[in-house]
């Protein structure tokens, strides 16, 4: 009589739960979409409190690599040919992996955890491995790029071997020669701290790097564009910033970048505004903004031609939306949710990154406590 009881309570509170009809007008469409947990529940998946998903990237053979922030770092893969979320393990003495995380022309994916710049160096039995939940991922620790320093982004030049970086809190600009395991410092984009109150200390550090035909862009000091070319001494300030809002140009900074099938850069910036950057005339065209929402935190273009990404700061919902370079219209697709009618209902409320597969699915990273890795499929 008791099971019964409790079984019957169950039902009806999973009905009383479950969402009306009218909410999917306003989510992801839900033949588009799907979840993956990071690892085999119940037991060998990574921990709440060790799951934000801050960094994903994608290897030359097509399988996707994450790294998750916490009270611990753990390295994940998905391989598309089986589909599912493999933990291989935690990163020692790293808490936290902002957006750096980049993989070179030979697969070796290179990892900036706190200070040190780390590479994991996938084995051909590397699927056929069991679960790493709790052990250590075998990792090489390559150096420490800036004394008290972290890394803060994180990209590779796969044509020339070299991985380019920029430090935190003082913005220190750095590149990494593969072939020569040398660090060099090539200078600052950030010198001072954001003009504000007394409470701000942040210097305003661009969030994402992107190479271009050798030459390295990002944003520091005042909102400007930096560009780095090989044969220059140091990163160099432009006379050109990202669009922002009045007034806020001292407080906006670029968080992603991505490129169009022309090689054209395409950037989102903190205050939310998309923006393309000419880099023949150095010019910066504001393409306005896809939602009604500060921060632009992930930009992919799919194999259809648009851009997708997300918007939305910390305290808000997070939103899928795309861009069509042709026409240049937007279209919002609604929140990133999968809702299972009536086994579950999961819905990220922040996205930490974001990656494009080698088949053109679109990889959201969920960057809360607990979190899962989404998959979108573009139409």
């Amino acid at each position: 009589m008791t099971v019964r009881l409790v079984v019957s309570l169950l039902c009806a509170s999973s009905l009383l739960a479950q969402r009306t009809l009218d909410y999917d007008r306003s989510v992801v469409s839900q033949v588009r979409i799907d979840a993956r947990d990071l690892g085999y529940p119940p037991i060998d998946v990574i921990p709440p409190g060790e799951s934000a998903i801050t960094a994903l990237a994608v290897a030359p053979d097509g399988v996707v690599y994450g790294v998750t922030s916490g009270t611990k770092s753990h390295l994940f893969t998905l391989d598309p040919l089986h589909g599912y979320v493999q933990p291989l393990g935690f990163l020692k003495d790293v808490t936290n992996v902002h957006g750096a995380l980049a993989i070179t022309s030979n697969g070796d994916v290179y990892i900036g955890g706190g200070g040190h710049l780390l590479r994991y160096r996938p084995t051909p039995d590397q699927a056929a491995r069991p679960i790493q939940v709790k052990a250590a991922c075998d990792t090489t620790d390559l150096g420490l790029t800036v004394e008290h320093e972290s890394i803060y982004a994180l990209v590779a030049d796969p044509e020339r071997n070299l991985l380019y970086g920029l430090t935190s809190p003082s913005g220190n600009f750095f590149r990494y020669d593969i072939g020569r395991a040398a660090f060099t410092a090539l200078g600052q984009v950030a010198q001072h701290r954001i003009n504000g109150e007394k409470f701000e200390r942040e210097r305003l550090i661009g969030k994402a790097l992107v190479v271009d035909k050798g030459a390295v862009f990002t944003s520091g000091d005042d909102g400007a564009i930096f560009r780095y070319l090989p044969d220059n001494p140091a990163i160099q300030k432009l006379a050109i910033t990202v669009p922002a809002e009045p007034g806020r140009a001292g407080f906006n900074r670029v968080e992603v970048w991505s490129a169009d099938a022309s090689g054209t850069l395409y950037g989102g910036t903190t205050d939310g505004y998309l923006f393309r950057l000419h880099t023949d005339s150095l010019t910066v065209e504001n393409l306005g903004k896809p939602l009604p929402q500060y921060r632009i935190n992930g930009l992919v273009l799919a194999h259809n031609g648009k851009f997708y990404g997300t918007g939305g700061d910390d305290d808000d919902m997070a939103r899928l939306f795309s861009y069509d370079p042709g026409t240049g219209a937007y279209q919002i697709l609604g929140f990133v949710d999968v809702n299972r009618r009536p086994y579950y209902a999961w819905q990220a409320y922040r996205i930490g990154a974001i990656c494009i597969g080698a088949d053109g699915t679109v990889y959201l990273g969920e960057s809360e406590r607990t979190s899962r890795l989404y998959l979108y499929y573009p139409q």
